[in-house]
């Protein structure tokens, strides 16, 4: 293979077997995490599974646990033709008091770091969904605590911190980009330089009209298949283009591509779709910010 200068940045997702397959918990069935020693050092540790099972996610850890650094806890549907339907019915408890909140559309949880959260339940499954864990820390840490004794939580202190996470329909008439997309961003949300998107997608042709582009934010762009049942498989192949040279790079399986912030990247292809597919664009920045050059 020929040596290039922008390979290192365009990384295939490597899935494991995770314990909702192994141990029969809540948590994902299958499953990558990816640190920012991956991610040529950016602050961010992402994971992507899918998960089928009921019950906790984590037995043994009721307690709850905190993070130094703020994440995001996404659950998604995987399914194409009814994008804001999750297919299950989630728990979690959130901050000191354990306060409960029950969700069972696309969501996303916002914990600021120290905040006490979890145990993180799965109370019904109707189908497999996605999860997309999005901590703003290169090394994941986690400090678990002691089990909580006591009465039963009440209150709402926490509720704006579980967003639900609208999926809407962008009436694409050609090319590449998304047929539905959902958006969160950390303007409104103190302490979170973050913002991304979640996606379908199964057009073909470019994604932007105004390419390349640059940002001022490092940022992770996350293609990802919606088979439960072939996590390795993502469904279509993708071209991007990276640098100002535009040397360009081609995938077809689960793929994270790494753009330091200030590096031109783009025009983005679909060349081929063979089923829809996801797609998750993660900017370190409370908003996006593009400077078009096309």
């Amino acid at each position: 293979m020929a040596e290039t200068k922008y390979g290192h940045l365009v990384k295939k997702l490597k899935f494991v077997e995770g314990a909702g397959k192994t141990r029969g918990t809540g948590y994902p069935d299958y499953a990558v995490r990816v640190a920012g020693k991956d991610l040529e050092g950016l602050n961010l540790y992402f994971g992507w599974g899918f998960a089928s099972n009921v019950g906790e996610w984590s037995p043994g850890r009721s307690g709850g646990h905190v993070h130094p650094s703020s994440e995001c806890l996404v659950t998604v549907g995987l399914d194409y033709n009814n994008p804001n339907y999750l297919g299950a019915e989630l728990e979690i408890a959130m901050g000191e008091e354990y306060e409960k909140h029950v969700f069972d559309t696309p969501t996303v949880v916002a914990v600021p770091g120290g905040l006490m959260h979890c145990s993180l339940v799965t109370r019904r499954v109707d189908k497999p969904y996605g999860f997309l864990l999005i901590y703003l820390g290169g090394e994941y840490k986690v400090t678990d605590l002691p089990e909580r004794s006591g009465p039963p939580p009440t209150g709402n202190k926490y509720g704006h911190l579980v967003k639900k996470l609208d999926m809407r329909d962008t009436k694409r008439k050609e090319g590449g980009n998304a047929d539905f997309i959902a958006g969160w961003n950390g303007k409104d949300m103190e302490g979170f330089e973050l913002n991304f998107t979640w996606a379908f997608h199964t057009g073909l042709g470019a994604w932007h009209a105004r390419d390349p582009h640059t940002h001022p934010a490092d940022e992770c762009l996350l293609f990802v298949g919606l088979d439960y049942d072939n996590p390795d498989y993502l469904g279509a192949e993708i071209e991007i283009a990276m640098g100002k040279e535009q040397e360009k790079h081609i995938f077809d399986t689960p793929t994270v591509v790494v753009v330091p912030k200030g590096l031109v990247h783009c025009p983005l292809i679909t060349r081929r779709v063979d089923k829809p597919y996801g797609f998750s664009a993660i900017s370190l920045n409370t908003g996006h910010e593009t400077t078009w050059l096309g």
